[in-house]
């Protein structure tokens, strides 16, 4: 490993069993002799707790440990993540064993950095949730009046009598067309859901204060988050006790992602505690369950590069060697199995001491003029009732975050609530619950000259789930300018006309124009002639709203018009080069990555024209006050 130049080797987060063989008696000595031996060739430690992967003697004393997952039945032992976050048995094992592992290693300075857990996540349907759920609603709402009142369960006559009579939303997708028939009221799923992240963060700070207790200040504690994909944690809220976020990126894990969905990953973890972050696991090999999806030759450099480009400070290769037992066998590693050293290692070692010579990058972090705002709240509720395919919570985002990118603008990936002040323009793609405190921010911003896009559906419900006793975008029509009046959904699409290209396709919307102009109209269908794209001028500053799910014309169309008023620079190149504005202390400089099969001829807005072979990575360097770019390869 030292060898290769790596530096950093994280382990133990998959050893639980191993660690405490039975209830109550552990074994570090083999972790202890590890340590010893990484350390000694200077890798330094990364070390997690096993609470991931629960041992069989605990699943055989305490079978209530195990989760009930969606289609009621247990998630089995052997699996990963088989736990349920509010078991008395697991909780109190949890203690045991980060405590034994806190008090073993909290003052060793070989450990530098702690993980917690491992990719946390899912939801749980046993009957300690049911039991806990009930709990928090009361802690909530107070009386049963309050909650009836709140979740509107005079319709079809689901009033509660008794906090017993309250059990678990059912769970099934959505249907094509709708019509799920164990469709739970809304208020119920919507709390449920956040019931089980705040299960999920609150077991997370359970261990966060026991090594707290134990480590010293110089050990820094995370845990390893999984990408914009996942909706069913508040990660804002996970994150936040944390030193700081780490995350696992496979880019070439999945049928159909492309470099925006893995861009757009890594700065939505970038922002809940920026400005840098770790990559936890990075794909380095082929990888896969039950089949293999392989990256292309030269493609673990350029993953590499975006996710440093993205504010990585500390990339981890998952894994060293690739395992000859069990789920992940697939899972390649810089060695195969047979631990003979092969081309992954000497593409890491060369990658490794490439790195070690561009100096730059140490602290370079992305210097965005744009923030792309979303919300978990809003993302739980469509996760309920999604209204329409076509506004998809994390398809939405990215659509609309892949727009920019597309332009060559960066773009900040930040929780709703915020300080969004410092940014130039500011989107909205997706957020059906707007609460009172972002619609006031979203309106000093605006007042205070920044540029406002809010997309369709915004502020449909309240912070509840209940829809507002007012027009819509509740909370926003001051400051938009518009009415939404009327609706169209389902398997239609509509052009528009004037300022902007492009179309709706599957939901768009009909404005009553109150205090605004259009940016572009309805080129046909009922709504022919009508506002689609809204503008109003407040204070020094535009709110723009958009009236359906606009494609990917529509928004570059709209993003191209909007960033030229503001000054923020458009780079005209293909589709698949992705170009990121970074600074390092007071120098700023442009990455440019290739991420296409074929060699790209990239003519930037600054001057340069670069030709990039496939999957290569350039810099254009701007050392102030020199005004001539350095245009310097990488390798």
């Amino acid at each position: 490993m030292a060898e290769a130049g790596l530096s950093v080797v994280r382990l133990a987060e998959f050893a639980w069993a191993e660690l405490e063989p039975e209830a109550g008696r552990f074994d570090f000595a083999w972790l202890d002799e590890a340590i010893g031996l990484l350390t000694a060739e200077g890798l330094e430690v990364v070390l997690g707790t096993p609470t991931a992967a629960p041992p069989a003697w605990l699943v055989r004393e305490h079978p209530d440990v195990l989760p009930i997952v969606a289609d009621r039945h247990p998630l089995g032992f052997g699996t990963r993540r088989h736990y349920c976050p509010n078991s008395p048995p697991f909780l109190e094992a949890t203690d045991r064993i980060v405590t034994a592992l806190a008090a073993h290693y909290g003052r060793d300075e070989r450990v530098r950095v702690w993980q917690i857990d491992n990719e946390i996540g899912g939801r749980c349907y046993c009957e300690h949730c049911r039991a806990a759920f009930r709990r928090w609603l009361r802690e909530r709402y107070g009386t049963l009046d309050e909650l009836n009142a709140t979740w509107g369960t005079a319709f079809w006559s689901q009033r509660y009598d008794t906090w017993e009579d309250i059990g678990l939303p059912a769970s099934e997708p959505t249907r094509d067309g709708g019509f799920s028939q164990r469709a739970p009221n809304p208020g119920l799923a919507l709390d449920f859901r956040r019931f089980s992240s705040e299960s999920y963060v609150a077991y997370l700070r359970r261990q966060l204060d026991l090594l707290r207790a134990h480590a010293v200040a110089d050990q820094r504690i995370t845990h390893n988050l999984m990408g914009f994909g996942v909706g069913e944690v508040d990660y804002a809220a996970l994150t936040a006790g944390l030193d700081f976020v780490s995350w696992d990126n496979y880019p070439a894990g999945w049928p159909g992602t492309t470099w925006t969905h893995t861009a757009l990953a890594a700065d939505a973890m970038r922002g809940f505690k920026p400005p840098r972050v770790w990559v936890m696991e990075q794909q380095v090999g082929p990888l896969g369950w039950e089949y293999v999806r392989s990256p292309r030759r030269g493609q673990v450099r350029l993953f590499t590069y975006q996710a440093i480009a993205h504010g990585a400070d500390t990339v981890v290769f998952f894994r060293w060697r690739t395992a000859r037992f069990g789920t992940e066998q697939h899972w390649y590693g810089i060695l195969d199995a047979d631990g003979v050293v092969g081309r992954r290692y000497r593409d890491v070692e060369r990658l490794a001491a490439e790195l070690d010579e561009l100096a730059l990058l140490a602290d370079a972090v992305p210097d965005a003029e744009v923030a792309v705002l979303h919300d978990y709240d809003s993302r739980f509720a469509l996760q309920i009732q999604p209204a329409n395919a076509a506004l998809a919570h994390e398809a939405t985002v990215h659509r609309w975050y892949a727009a920019l990118r597309r332009l060559g603008v960066g773009a900040d990936v930040v929780p709703a609530g915020r300080d969004i002040s410092r940014y130039r323009l500011v989107v909205v793609p997706s957020m059906p619950i707007v609460d009172e405190h972002v619609a006031a921010q979203l309106s000093a911003y605006v007042e205070g000259g920044g540029t406002l896009v809010v997309g369709p559906r915004a502020g449909v419900r309240d912070v509840t789930g209940a829809i507002p006793n007012r027009r819509m975008p509740s909370g926003l029509v001051e400051l938009l300018g518009v009415e939404v009046v009327e609706i169209a959904s389902g398997d239609v699409s509509a052009g528009l006309q004037g300022g902007l290209t492009g179309t709706f396709d599957g939901w768009f919307e009909e404005l009553a124009v109150v205090d605004a102009t259009s940016l572009a109209t309805y080129a046909d269908g009922d709504f022919a002639d009508g506002a689609a794209v809204s503008e109003r001028r407040v204070g020094g500053g535009t709110a723009v709203y958009v009236g359906g799910a606009a494609g990917e014309e529509l928004l570059g169309s709209l993003f191209r018009t909007l960033c030229a008023r503001a000054e923020i620079t458009v780079h005209d190149v293909p589709g698949d080069v992705e170009v990121l504005c970074l600074r390092s202390g007071d120098e700023r400089f442009l990455m440019v990555l290739n991420h296409g099969e074929e060699e790209r001829r990239v003519n930037l807005a600054t001057g340069e024209t670069i030709a990039l072979p496939k999957f290569d990575v350039t810099f254009v360097r701007r050392e102030a006050p020199v005004t001539e770019p350095v245009v310097e390869p990488l390798r």
